[in-house]
């Protein structure tokens, strides 16, 4: 029985495009977010889209599809966590898109470098999701964490809307 699951997968540098348009040609079912943002070319301001995660995509495949994938102009490698090749929940693929369809100019940043505190977000439209809110002052984000990818995403939703999940130890 084949089953198909979603894999991240490494690009070349700047060939995010490349390899999923040929993915999308050979009947594959790739996925690459894009971030929104405003740049300035001569004196004209306009919005442009890059990769959320640098050097990442997405394919849903079956393990045997995987042997062509590695072969597509633009691959370098899979993610692996150890010796095993990771695969991304379903669930992460919907949140990436969620979190991108309310908030496209969300940006990404690695796990490693989230510090804070557990938070839920109990309104507006990420209901249900839970993430870290950074430290630091003011208005910051939420970095909300992608399964075996190693990244999370940081939005900015309005501070009324997240609850603190995790009460903060009093002993030393």
């Amino acid at each position: 029985m084949h089953y198909y699951r979603w894999y991240a997968v490494y690009t070349h540098f700047n060939e995010e495009n490349l390899l999923r348009d040929y993915l999308l040609s050979q009947g594959y079912e790739a996925y690459l977010p894009e971030r929104r943002f405003w740049e300035t070319v001569g004196n004209k301001r306009r919005i442009a889209y890059e990769p959320l995660f640098k050097c990442h995509l997405f394919v849903r495949t079956t393990q045997a599809g995987l042997q062509k994938v590695k072969q597509a102009p633009g691959f370098s490698h899979l993610v692996r966590h150890g010796k095993y090749v990771a695969t991304i929940p379903e669930s992460h693929i919907v949140k990436i898109k969620t979190i991108l369809y309310y908030y496209e100019d969300a940006t990404s940043i690695s796990n490693n470098d989230v510090d804070g505190v557990t938070v839920g977000v109990v309104s507006g439209h990420l209901t249900g999701m839970t993430g870290i809110l950074l430290h630091g002052e003011g208005e910051r984000p939420i970095a909300m964490e992608i399964d075996h990818l190693g990244y999370s995403i940081n939005v900015r939703v309005p501070m009324e809307t997240i609850f603190q999940t995790k009460v903060p130890s009093l002993i030393s």
